[in-house]
């Protein structure tokens, strides 16, 4: 028999899970080269299995990779294996997780009770992620007429990865236009550029240390007043919690600075 259990009913893309897997022989007879098989999760990139042998059981290998897990062991009557199972979740993993394990006998040694030779664990997922932004122009007033520059960095720091998130920006009243390029870093991807004198909108898909650096040159409007604030905020899709939602805007400030050649 065996049972399976990671003592949680959700998982953390980026994070680990840990499971205590038990293996036993409750006889009448011993039951030498058993198999224990298990089939590695696609959400895993690798797991390390450790053991400890009780009642006289023997023969468990400890591993550590990326592949399929089986061993061949020995269990005497009322014998016990403890495997303990560490595995490290993809950033990218998705979808609920089920590993299954599985016990067998060693050909010509009949096995009494058939339904408690395997055991599955499911969890379903929870997209934890830390988005952030930054955004500064260099100055601390703007000049009505000429132009302001803004460096705008946004990053996902996981343990998930964040498909579909939104970077937005609403354009200030002292713009008249403004070009946005960006450029794309570690693996983000989806960063659009635009030109025009509307609100920014984008889509971009940043995995676990993934970077969106915009570059952003705004023409002020030469009757411009005011302090001049701009404000961009970054958004998860739905479904994905952001664990540190304080960094997810960044706002610029600039005093009114007019100049003027009159003659």
């Amino acid at each position: 028999g065996v049972t399976k259990d990671d003592g949680v009913t959700e998982y953390v893309p980026g994070l680990t899970v840990t499971y205590t897997i038990v293996v036993t022989n409750t006889g009448p007879s011993d039951a030498p080269n058993s198999t224990v098989a298990d089939a590695i999760p696609a959400q895993f990139s690798s797991w390390a299995w450790t053991c400890v042998e009780g009642n006289g059981a023997s023969g468990c290998t400890p591993y550590s990779g990326g592949a399929n897990f089986t061993d061949t062991v020995d269990l005497p009557l009322n014998s016990t294996l403890t495997y303990v199972v560490t595995a490290t979740v993809r950033s990218s993993a998705t979808g609920d997780l089920t590993n299954t394990v599985r016990i067998d006998p060693a050909v010509g040694v009949d096995e009494l009770d058939n339904t408690n030779n395997e055991d599955s664990d499911t969890d379903t997922p929870d997209y934890q992620v830390d988005l952030g932004v930054t955004k500064d122009d260099g100055v601390t007033e703007y000049v009505p007429g000429l132009t302001v520059t803004y460096t705008i960095v946004v990053t996902n720091t996981g343990p998930s990865d964040a498909p579909n998130s939104t970077v937005t920006d609403a354009i200030p009243a002292q713009f008249s236009s403004w070009a946005w390029t960006c450029v794309e870093g570690n693996g983000a991807t989806g960063c659009t550029p635009y030109t025009g004198g509307g609100n920014f909108n984008d889509t971009v898909n940043l995995p676990l240390n993934g970077v969106v650096t915009y570059t952003v040159v705004a023409q002020i409007s030469s009757n411009a007043t005011g302090q001049l604030d701009n404000t961009v905020a970054v958004d998860t899709a739905p479904g994905y919690d952001d664990t540190n939602p304080a960094n997810d805007s960044a706002t610029d400030s600039d005093d009114w600075n007019p100049q003027v050649d009159l003659g």
